[in-house]
């Protein structure tokens, strides 16, 4: 059976991009990248999960990924956002014929499920997909590997930002730094996110702009 893996990094992100990722496979190159050591790309270190994507894309079929970028983010419901760029890995994957598509449950997911069952394909649309499937979890190594190098791009920009995330102090730090200085936001910042009505208000705008 072909098998089509989808999942995501950076959805809870506080700076840059969402990265959905997609993963057109065979079955016993699925298992096989399994015993190689493919799992949840949380718990890979760095140097592991990129040493993994060069095998994903060595036994893959194919490798799609979308980018969702912050001021998209600010704009439109993030839910949504996810399953518009899920839907889209699927259309690329449609070539494949993938018997069964899975993919790390987020929200209801009801708009991807009839979607996949109106392609013929098997939907597998679960909470922790990417640790209990190995397609599942090679996307989630593509997506968290792209990610990675995304952010180290915009760090050659902006500076040392830390992960990203509203959790890690180095993040918030360089927000704070950044808005003692400037009144206009880094394009890279989520302004929608409510911690920065604590750490940068004026750099803050409501759901949607409004």
């Amino acid at each position: 059976m072909i098998l089509l893996g989808v999942d995501e990094a950076g959805r809870g992100s506080l700076i840059g991009p969402m990265i959905v990722a997609g993963v057109v496979i065979e079955e016993d190159k699925a298992e096989l990248l399994a015993k190689l050591g493919v799992k949840d790309s949380k718990k890979l270190k760095r140097e592991k999960r990129e040493e993994l994507f060069k095998l994903i894309l060595y036994y893959s079929l194919s490798v799609t990924i979308v980018k969702v970028f912050p001021e998209d983010i600010d704009a439109k419901n993030l839910n949504e956002l996810t399953y518009d760029s899920v839907i889209k890995i699927i259309q690329s994957a449609l070539p494949f014929k993938p018997g069964r598509v899975t993919v790390d449950k987020v929200g209801k997911e009801e708009r991807v499920i009839r979607f996949i069952k109106e392609i013929g394909a098997e939907p597998n649309v679960i909470h922790n997909a990417d640790v209990l499937y190995p397609e599942c979890s090679a996307a989630s190594i593509v997506a968290k590997v792209i990610r990675d190098k995304y952010v180290d791009i915009l760090k050659q920009k902006y500076g040392d930002f830390g992960s990203g995330y509203p959790g890690d102090d180095k993040t918030v730090d360089w927000i704070k730094q950044v808005y003692s200085v400037s009144s206009t936001p880094p394009p890279i910042i989520r302004r929608s996110w409510k911690i920065l009505q604590e750490i940068a208000p004026n750099y803050y705008i409501s759901k949607y702009g409004y």
